[in-house]
Formats: structure tokens, C-alpha cells, sequence
């Protein structure tokens, strides 16, 4: 039987993240407001927030200037709020985009965001860049290093939490290695990993000025393709971890066979980046007539932006690629809303750049629907940004050691 005392801290531990959530969510905010939201009695609300302001991480401000305006006579109200710059964290992402680091502050504020060249292929070496890397940002833009709260890293693969290892992902190499302890060492600030996806998700809910709906799906074209979820402010990972692996329903059993998970006819085998950019190069290799032999700069080895280049030049080939590909993008993204019937699904990826792969999933969504109007779902569209995992793996970091006290 547990021991009273235990309890008693753990219900401590739960208010003080509890206050600290709406805080970072609605703030600034009055005490009286974060009692009523939670249903905590004012003293215990007085207390953390006291406790909060003494470690310099909260600050006591008075009414916006447009609450102010309309103030009636009577004391002003007395809002709590995030001191942005009282801690830092570090998002990083090594994947499909290269070696990608960003520093925000505690409200998600880019400090600096960079993009290296380095190879990644020697994991050892690669951790020690990353640690360089850091260390240069800090130093660069005047940050101590008793400030910095964190670092969240992102791969494009299939993170096991449990046991903080990269089971499988874009770099084979980093297959099995513990990532964590490893960047840990090396920099002496406390790490959290995540896939890339998820991440997004993470910072989508975090890092953006208007409020979120407490559950979401986030749907991501890109190399692979993934739909994580969160769930009552929660981020679903599943039992074993791998829950939002969306790209690997199958919605077509005699499709070709997915070079990632090797079944046939996986959403991402036949949707994502990497499937679209195999289908061109085998036309192009089969000598049917496309604009890629004069767009591309390797036409056997096309890239997206060439790819999409071609589509908006109406070359026929291309435009049937893609049309099929939003299909099947179509049929996976119905399947999902509706088994999930979440209230707002975010679609990101760099095929949305077209307005007619835009249209062609929503009108196969549309048509597969069940019981549901498109009305009904909000699903909105976010402009591409390659940093978008980096800064999710930050939101990530700020979620855990500031919000979390790094549970």
C-alpha cells in the first residue's frame, strides 16, 4: 500500500504542472482564473505561483492595454504570465532536411535556427557535431548555460521511449543507439527524443499564437508519412510507442511493395515523397515523354520541388502520379477521420503547395466519409517550414523540463 506521504507529494507534483499548463496555455492569467479552471482552492493556487515567481520562471503583470481600456472601476486585476527569456531549450532534428538546431525561449520564441551540412553516417562523429554545434549557438548568442532547460531531438523513425533508443529510422546506422545518454553526456543538459512527426504535432500545440483544440490529428506527407495524435492535450503514443503510424495502412492489398516495411500497398508506398519521386524516375527511366528530362537536374533522380515544378507545367505523366497519389492520400486520410473523428486534422507537407493535390484529397476524403460532412472536420493546411520538426523537438523540451519538472 502506498505511503500517505507519497501520495500527498505526488498531488503536490500534479498541481504545480497543472498550474503551470494553464499558465504557458492561457496566460497571462489571474490567480482567481487558474483556481476556477483547475478547481483548486485559492490558497493552494497562491502558494505555487509563489514558489513559481521566487524560481524567476513566472511574473506578476496587470491588464493588456485593451484590457485595461474597457476596465470598470474597482483594483486591477493582477495576471501571472511565463517570463520568456528566463530559460532556453534547444530543438534538434537529424533527418530527411540534414542536421537541423534551433534555440527558442521558454515560449517558443526562435533565437536562431540553423541548417549544417554536416554527413551523418558515423554516429559517434555525428554526436559530437551536434555537441559543437550547441555549444557555438550558446556562445553566439550569449546564452548561459544554466539557462538552457533542455534539448528535444527528432528523427524520422521509429523511437522507442521505453527503452530511449532509435529502433529504426532515416540514418540505419543510428539503429539501437542510445541518443539520449549519449548527447547527454556530451553536453551536460538534460535530453527527450521523439519521431519527427510527433513532434510537430508537439510544437503545432505550443508554439503558435492562437489556442489549439485539446485534440488533434497531424497529418505529415512527407519522405514517409505519419499521423500522430493528441489526445486531451496529450501526445498518443500507444502501448508499444508506435502509435500514429498511419503510413503503414494499407489501402490498396495489391499495391507495390513498401521499401520501408516491405507489405504491399502501404499508404506510404504509395503516397509519400518517396514513392511519388520512385514512380517519375521509373517514367523517366522508361523513356515516356516528360518535362522532368528538362526540369530536373538529375531526371532519373528527381527531387519534390522538381517534381511539383513539372505538375504546375501540366506535364501529363506527373499530373497522373499525382493525382493517384492524392487519392490514395484521400482514402488513408477518410480512414483516419473516421476512426478518430478528431475536430481539427493539420495536413502538412510540400505536395500541398499545389492547390489540385489539395483538391484531390479533399474530394476522395469527401466521398469516403462516413456518417460525417467535410463541414464538420476543421482540417487546415500549414505552409511548408523545414524547421517545423526542430522546433517541435524545442516545444518538446519546454513541455518536459518546464512544465514537467523532467518526468
Amino acid at each position: 500500500m502506498p505511503r500517505r506521504g507519497n501520495n500527498l507529494e505526488r498531488v503536490k507534483l500534479q498541481n504545480i504542472e497543472s498550474i503551470k499548463d494553464i499558465i504557458y496555455k492561457y496566460g497571462p492569467i489571474s490567480r482567481t482564473e487558474i483556481a476556477e479552471m483547475l478547481h483548486l482552492t485559492p490558497p493552494t493556487i497562491t502558494t505555487n505561483v509563489a514558489n513559481l515567481i521566487q524560481q524567476g520562471i513566472v511574473y506578476e503583470c496587470e491588464n493588456t492595454p485593451i484590457e485595461e481600456k474597457n476596465r470598470t472601476l474597482g483594483r486591477r486585476r493582477i495576471l501571472i504570465d511565463f517570463i520568456p527569456d528566463a530559460q532556453y531549450v534547444i530543438g534538434v532534428e537529424c533527418g530527411y532536411f540534414g542536421m537541423l538546431i534551433c534555440l527558442v525561449n521558454i515560449r517558443c520564441k526562435v533565437v536562431v535556427e540553423q541548417k549544417y551540412e554536416d554527413k551523418m553516417d558515423d554516429y559517434e562523429k555525428t554526436m559530437d557535431v551536434v555537441a559543437e554545434h550547441i555549444k557555438e549557438l550558446l556562445k553566439e548568442k550569449h546564452i548561459p548555460e544554466d539557462k538552457v532547460a533542455g534539448i528535444g531531438i527528432a528523427f524520422p523513425g521509429f523511437v522507442d521511449q521505453r527503452n530511449e533508443i532509435l529502433r529504426y529510422g532515416a540514418i540505419n546506422k543510428w539503429k539501437d543507439k542510445y541518443v539520449i545518454k549519449d548527447l547527454e553526456a556530451r553536453t551536460g543538459f538534460p535530453c527527450v527524443m521523439e519521431n519527427n512527426a510527433r513532434c510537430c504535432a508537439i510544437g503545432e500545440e505550443m508554439c503558435i499564437d492562437k489556442l489549439r483544440p485539446d485534440t488533434f490529428a497531424y497529418f505529415l506527407v512527407s519522405r514517409g508519412l505519419a499521423c500522430p495524435t493528441v489526445i486531451r492535450n496529450r501526445l498518443h503514443i500507444g502501448e508499444t510507442t508506435g502509435a500514429g503510424e498511419a503510413g503503414h495502412m494499407v489501402v490498396d492489398p495489391h499495391g507495390p511493395v513498401c521499401p520501408t516495411c516491405g507489405n504491399r500497398g502501404c499508404l506510404e508506398g504509395i503516397s509519400s515523397e518517396q514513392s511519388i519521386r520512385h514512380r517519375c524516375s521509373q517514367a523517366v527511366k522508361s523513356g515516356i515523354p516528360t518535362l522532368l528530362n528538362e526540369i530536373c537536374i538529375e531526371p532519373n533522380n528527381p527531387q519534390i520541388e522538381e517534381i511539383l515544378k513539372a505538375q504546375f507545367c501540366a506535364d501529363r505523366v506527373v499530373c497522373t502520379i499525382m493525382e493517384d497519389a492524392g487519392t490514395y492520400l484521400g482514402i488513408g486520410f477518410a480512414n483516419i477521420i473516421n476512426f478518430m473523428n478528431p475536430p481539427l486534422v493539420i495536413m502538412d507537407g510540400r505536395i500541398f503547395q499545389h492547390e489540385q493535390n489539395k483538391k484531390r484529397l479533399l474530394e476522395v476524403t469527401h466521398n469516403n466519409l462516413l456518417l460525417l460532412d467535410m463541414e464538420e472536420v476543421d482540417i487546415e493546411f500549414v505552409p511548408f517550414n523545414k524547421f517545423r520538426a526542430a522546433r517541435g523537438a524545442a516545444a518538446l523540451a519546454i513541455k518536459k523540463f518546464v512544465l514537467q519538472e523532467g518526468r
